[in-house]
């Protein structure tokens, strides 16, 4: 990875991070589920190199149940932040290891994500777990070059309209224009103005982190964020927080639904502690969302 200024990140000047003596530590609190008395957590292999997870609390209920699609990152990795963050969700994990080409070519068919829902819901179907039930909502997630399959994915309307949540780790990314004046092309960030858009009306849940990492030949995902932000008129909230993995945060966005954290960090282990922190800094907000649209409705007495 090249190590350059970036130039075009942003044109609003955030105050610089204070001693970490001044820092205040903030970690997110989410609240266990009642643990459902289902024994071991069942793993299966699924085609194309995914896994899947069903946690020992897995609860579905005769309206569905939930599943997070993860790209990029080994399966045990999502088992923790699954772990962490007490969702109520199976969780299938795609690896195809080092690079974008391996995302990019597994999504190019339109029908790839559909036939991996049906295949999901057939192995939960043989593993006894969710007895007349059936997908209901889902959520993509991803860390670093997992984000080129989410964007795959999402190019297909009738793919995003299944589509409940898309959550982002240090993986956001579009092209040059110009590279030399560091110009982004922003037609490919168009489908995510308009995710945006439905998450600010709570349609959707979308939540992007990402650190400062630059880079040569296409856009960081600083730079990349800063012009969504740009596009959506999405105002940014200086901070100088301590957050989980002693991440120092710099910066966030609340709209609705759609949240974004900005983290200090230039080095492949800030790179890394991304996708760690998934359970602690993304995730919770599904949870949110899930638990909430689950509780039962309130009936007056």
């Amino acid at each position: 990875m090249f190590l350059v200024s970036c130039t075009g990140c942003s044109n609003e000047k955030l105050p610089r991070p204070a001693d970490a003596s001044d820092r205040t530590p903030r970690e997110a609190v989410v609240e266990a589920p009642k643990r459902m008395d289902n024994g071991a957590p069942y793993r299966a292999k699924l085609t194309h190199g995914a896994e899947l997870y069903i946690p020992p609390w897995f609860s579905p209920s005769p309206a569905g149940y939930d599943v997070i699609i993860h790209f990029h990152g080994l399966g045990k990795l999502q088992e923790a932040n699954l772990e962490r963050s007490q969702i109520n969700a199976a969780v299938v994990s795609i690896n195809h290891g080092v690079g974008t080409e391996g995302y990019s070519n597994h999504f190019r068919d339109a029908q790839s994500f559909p036939k991996l829902l049906e295949e999901t819901q057939a192995e939960i179907d043989k593993s006894g777990r969710a007895p007349s039930s059936k997908i209901r909502r889902v959520a993509l997630s991803a860390w670093s070059a997992g984000f080129v399959s989410v964007s795959q994915i999402l190019r297909e309307p009738a793919n995003g309209d299944k589509v409940d949540a898309v959550l982002l780790a240090d993986g956001f990314f579009t092209s040059f224009t110009d590279p030399k004046k560091r110009v982004i092309n922003t037609t490919s960030l168009e489908r995510f103005v308009a995710l945006v858009d439905q998450a600010s009306k709570n349609d959707k849940l979308f939540g992007i982190t990402h650190t400062a990492i630059p880079t040569q030949n296409y856009p960081s995902v600083e730079e990349t964020v800063a012009k969504l932000l740009e596009m959506t008129s999405s105002a940014k909230t200086a901070t100088n927080v301590l957050g989980p993995r002693k991440m120092v945060e710099t910066y966030v966005v609340d709209r609705g639904s759609f949240h974004v954290k900005g983290y200090e960090g230039i080095l492949a282990g800030d790179h890394i502690r991304q996708i760690h922190a998934m359970g602690e800094t993304l995730w919770p907000y599904l949870k949110t969302r899930w638990d909430a649209s689950s509780a039962p409705a309130k009936t007056d007495k």
